[in-house]
């Protein structure tokens, strides 16, 4: 159903190769902030339905985008030729929320979609931006990558870099609503692939994130779930402690 007090609508925008992405907004009447929600690997804009509910009972505005190859967008499912393609997506989507919303536009990415926007904010993608949030992003997982998928990982991203794989996430860790889990798995716009080229670019990313956080001129606001049973929590930590001057981490426990 619609948020409360606000008609849910669907959009269309392209990014700069002219990938279609598709988007899902909740505007709100008079909202002096809007949240532009990049979601992670293998969602999709329409789960963020409850998010964009609370959200308008308090004031504000909601818009998510699908990312290429993930929800309505167009793209091989879990594959990008180059993490900038993402980048570009979310520059595109951010900029394109900005000159409809009205007021300001707060960015907000989750997991996979966390680090898509820490590496958006610097490349200077987002002029306009004035503070943002991630969420548990994934910037290192709970249980680290052996070090020979790695290795097979970058070799294969350059000699089959289209190679599609499981991404091994068990819905059951994303969750500890059954019925959140259930909806997850019988969702058909979630996907759970990952191509080669998508893993190495995805940890290359990592890597720049961390020894490039000093260079972040934009407040955020870090969410760090100290139980997630995905992305490790410490790393949320290094992130911030890399980018203090300007970030706040705000750990969040569920009981």
């Amino acid at each position: 159903m619609p948020a409360e007090g606000t008609l849910a609508r669907e959009g269309t925008i392209e990014s700069a190769d002219g990938t279609k992405l598709s988007y899902r907004a909740w505007p709100k009447a008079g909202a002096e902030v809007s949240f532009a929600v990049v979601h992670g690997l293998g969602d999709h804009a329409r789960r963020y339905e409850r998010f964009a509910q609370a959200m308008t009972r308090y004031g504000f505005g909601t818009f998510a985008v699908d990312l290429r190859g993930h929800g309505k967008s167009t793209g091989r499912r879990g594959h990008v030729d180059r993490w900038s393609q993402w980048t570009d997506d979310v520059a595109a989507f951010v900029t394109h929320v900005e000159g409809i919303a009205g007021g300001e536009v707060v960015p907000v990415g989750h997991s996979f979609g966390g680090v898509a926007l820490l590496s958006t904010v610097l490349a200077e993608k987002l002029p306009k931006t004035r503070r943002f949030i991630v969420s548990n992003p994934a910037l290192r997982l709970k249980v680290p990558v052996p070090g020979w998928k790695v290795r097979f990982g970058k070799a294969a991203s350059v000699l089959a870099p289209k190679l599609t794989l499981e991404n091994g996430v068990d819905a059951k860790l994303l969750s500890r609503i059954p019925e959140v889990v259930e909806a997850y798995r019988t969702d058909p716009l979630v996907h759970s692939k990952i191509s080669t080229r998508l893993g190495s670019e995805w940890l290359g990313a990592n890597q720049r994130v961390f020894e490039r956080a000093s260079e972040i001129k934009i407040p955020f606001l870090i969410l760090a779930a100290t139980d997630d049973r995905l992305v490790d929590p410490d790393s949320s930590k290094e992130l911030h402690k890399l980018s203090a001057s300007v970030s706040e981490l705000r750990p969040v426990s569920y009981t």
